[in-house]
């Protein structure tokens, strides 16, 4: 037996009180009659009044009033009650006032792009390393109207160099741009006009896009980033289709080569080089002038085509170039690319769930991930590390089945610190540290990959002194003041990094005891011992209990701080509420406390639609600033953090909240079919503009907190007090609508920390019945398994049986427990 932690205080509560505890009081004239969703009905390019009004009438409520309305519906969220409550995203990627400047974003039009390229290998190999320099991507802007490449070659004056990461020293500001205009006006201009991009099958990354310029010639375009023997360099593989119409019988296309070197470009048969320097390959007949290639078109017999393959970093090309552009080399290029990215989805875990657009994302999602591997973005100043940030990352690869790709890149970050740099005096390292003891934990309960562990013991170690030599030395027995965040300067005991510090020590132990490692639990349980009793006295010193039965801890211990009336009123509030759920979501509060916890950010405005709000400026609601940064204009959310909120639900079986939280994201936290997004995203409308803007997308860790969430709704590992993994839950918090009379939930090959974990539920609920294939681990023993089978409003659950045996079931849930292999679960509903 392990010694209990004396920091569980609070009485045991009962499941009246915590239900009462965790219901929402409703405002009941908001409750009743919230603002109905218009975004569908928006049409380009002004938002109607009442829209403006129903979503500044969301944003001001102090709960979250349409997720709670969507909550009380039978049918709960769904994707299509929620859909039409916010316009997309679609802008970012480019700092307001410098379309050009490079360094922070590289889109000149501000429209969001796709980073896309084909690795020369396996991802977990070509993905991982810290150097940057063998790897690259091109920047394809989802409006069409260009692509930009060579940002990633090595150069003397990359920007920030020194200050921020060895990884984005490597970067260069002098990008190369292709842009292209259709009948006189860039591809895209007019958003009027665009038809928005979509993906190969909804999820690959080969994109197209359509537009009609002002004289009716409509163009579609697709692009994709692929490999040819000819070059060394990446292609962009381009194809233009134009069709006309009976009064426009012709179009011009124009391709414009904008390079600040000023190379002296010429056209060579399908070449178009500066010496031996190819920039571009191309078909068809064009001149070229100066840097800009045309093709004038006649449309008068059908639509005409012009395909071009775009050089990354320009090269030589073997013979004439015209092998590249060979009738059935485009096709099977972009065969190529579907491919090893269908191979490389088939290396992981297969899940199956009856909703296309949300398979789609989880599929693209991953192949982003797999991509930008431990960085947090790709083509502007974000292509760098953020460690707490990126273990979530990287774990979300390894819980996916990717754990190649979760050991490489774990290792990578366990190299990579923030500490010591000009622009970090005063660091975070605490908060650093304990991000990597939780993701070395986690890979290892995952995998058992002893070898990992032992091999970067000296750094665990090294962790762990520094918080035993902290915490002896502190008057307050606890870790010692250090920076909060990137943001935040000051030093304090912050309570996010106090607590996931706790968190990665608790599971390290863990680790060490599996480990057979009786020296090292020895060595580093009783200090822990010791920070967990000093830790839970300055939260209890710090916490405030309010009169409606929630409960507020502030973001630095110690300090004085209380409660805010509405979350979001300033700055400083919105960022507690980015860095509370690291410490609510990591085991050290009772059930009750978390029940209190969760009541305070559901009654103080934390979410909307489930997702995390966030108040960059903390300028007031219905104040947006339209020339601010892109996604932070004015009062919105930020799901890099949603994961750790998502995880915080599961703990506490918030089942109908997770849901929303999914679907929240799902819809109005990523771009229409191309799912990208930045780390903030505007909520709140801004006078002159229509799409929603986005902080530097894309960015893999927001990505992780939707491939994380939709996880913790199929699989969920239960721990206890210590960090022992305690129970596995199946299935807990998976839409009503996917157990729907002849739908189908599959999930195979799943890691958990007990082992791989599969089962395939079909509803046959029109003849009372629901029938589960579960597969579990062979080891699982007496650990408690337990099976969710939620289906509509309507039915019940009656009875379960395995081999004719009945089974303990209460409401909605079967009792797995002691069963092991695989087993069929007949489940019968009345209704």
């Amino acid at each position: 037996m392990h010694p209990r932690a004396p920091r569980r205080t609070a009485r045991a509560i009962g499941a009246a009180t915590l239900a009462a505890l965790l219901l929402v009081p409703a405002h009941t004239a908001q409750a009743d009659t919230p603002p109905p969703p218009l975004a569908g009905q928006q049409q380009w390019p002004d938002l109607s009044q009442d829209y403006i009004d129903g979503v500044r009438q969301a944003l001001t409520a102090k709960t979250d009033l349409w997720g709670e309305h969507l909550i009380s519906r039978p049918e709960g969220p769904t994707f299509d009650n929620i859909k039409d409550y916010l316009v997309p995203v679609a802008t970012g990627g480019v700092a307001t006032g410098e379309p050009d400047g490079g360094a922070l974003g590289v889109s000149d039009t501000g429209y969001h792009y796709l980073p896309l390229t084909l690795p020369p290998g396996d991802t977990a190999d070509t993905q991982s390393p810290a150097e940057p320099t063998a790897n690259h991507y091109a920047l394809h802007t989802a409006d069409g109207s260009g692509i930009t490449a060579d940002w990633h070659t090595p150069c003397e004056a990359a920007p920030y160099t020194g200050d921020y990461s060895e990884a984005f020293k490597a970067r260069c500001g002098n990008y190369r741009q292709t842009r292209f205009y259709v009948g006189g006006e860039r591809f895209g201009s007019d958003l009027g006009r665009l038809t928005p991009a979509t993906l190969q099958d909804g999820y690959l990354p080969i994109m197209r896009v359509g537009y009609r310029d002002a004289a009716g010639v409509t163009y579609t375009q697709e692009s994709f980033a692929a490999r040819a023997p000819e070059t060394p360099s990446l292609l962009s593989y381009v194809k233009i289709t134009a069709t006309g119409t009976a009064t426009a019988r012709s179009a011009t296309v124009r391709v414009n080569l904008n390079d600040p070197k000023n190379p002296s470009l010429r056209l060579d048969g399908r070449k178009v080089a500066d010496g031996d320097k190819v920039h571009l390959l191309t078909d068809g007949d064009p001149t070229l002038t100066g840097d800009d290639l045309t093709y004038q078109l006649d449309l008068s017999r059908g639509p005409r085509t012009i395909t071009l393959a775009i050089l990354n970093n320009p090269d030589r090309v073997r013979g004439n170039g015209a092998s590249v552009l060979a009738p059935g080399k485009y096709a099977k290029a972009r065969e190529a690319v579907a491919s090893y990215w269908e191979r490389k989805l088939a290396g992981g875990a297969r899940v199956s769930i009856p909703e296309e657009y949300a398979t789609h994302a989880l599929r693209n999602l991953l192949i982003q991930n797999l991509v930008m591997g431990w960085r947090y973005s790709i083509g502007n100043f974000y292509e760098q590390q953020y460690v707490p940030e990126m273990v979530d990352t990287v774990s979300a690869l390894g819980e996916f089945g990717f754990t190649g790709d979760y050991r490489a890149n774990l290792q990578t970050l366990l190299t990579m610190t923030k500490e010591g740099g000009p622009a970090y005096p005063v660091m975070y390292r605490n908060w650093e540290q304990g991000s990597k003891l939780l993701a070395t934990a986690r890979y290892h309960r995952l995998t058992g990959d002893d070898a990992f562990v032992e091999r970067n013991l000296g750094s665990l170690r090294g962790y762990l002194d520094d918080y035993v030599s902290q915490a002896a030395a502190d008057p307050h027995g606890i870790l010692e003041k250090q920076r909060c965040c990137e943001d935040n300067w000051d030093a304090g005991y912050w309570t996010h990094a106090q607590l996931v510090s706790w968190w990665g020590w608790r599971d390290i132990l863990h680790v060490f005891r599996t480990l057979g490692r009786d020296d090292l639990v020895a060595a580093y349980e009783p200090p822990y011992e010791n920070f967990t009793a000093a830790l839970r006295a300055a939260i209890d010193q710090s916490k405030t209990e309010l009169p409606d039965g929630s409960l507020f801890v502030p973001r630095e211990l110690l300090s004085g701080d209380q409660p805010y009336d509405t979350i979001t009123e300033t700055r400083d509030s919105s960022y507690w509420n980015l860095l509370a759920y690291y410490g609510f979501a990591s085991g050290f509060f009772t059930e009750e406390e978390n029940a209190k916890l969760l009541k305070y950010v559901h009654t103080h405005g934390g979410t909307f639609l489930g997702m995390i709000r966030f108040n960059y400026t903390g300028q007031a609601i219905g104040v947006c600033n339209p020339d601010g940064l892109a996604g932070y204009e004015g009062t919105g959310v930020d799901q890099v953090y949603g994961y750790q909120y998502n995880r915080f639900l599961a703990v506490n079986d918030q089942a109908d909240r997770q849901v929303l939280a999914f679907y929240g994201q799902l819809a109005h936290g990523f771009s229409h079919g191309t799912f990208m997004i930045g780390e903030g995203a505007n909520i709140d409308p801004c006078p002159g503009k229509f799409h929603r803007g986005t902080w530097l997308s894309p960015l893999s860790a927001n990505n992780a907190a939707y491939l994380k969430g939709l996880r913790e709704m199929l699989v969920h590992e239960a721990g206890d007090e210590h960090g022992t993994p305690a129970a596995l839950h199946l299935a807990f918090a998976t839409p009503r609508g996917w157990l729907a009379d002849g739908e189908r939930v599959s999930v195979a090959g799943l890691p958990t920390v007990f082992g791989k974990v599969g089962y395939t539920l079909t509803s046959h609920l029109a003849r009372g019945e629901v029938t589960g294939e579960v597969n579990l681990p062979a080891g699982i023993g007496d650990t408690p398994v337990k099976l969710r089978l939620r289906v509509p409003a309507g039915h019940t659950l009656t009875a379960a049986t395995v081999r004719g045996e009945r089974l303990p079931v209460s409401g909605d849930t079967v009792d797995l427990t002691g069963l092991s292999g695989r087993i069929t679960v007949k489940a019968a509903f009345s209704g």
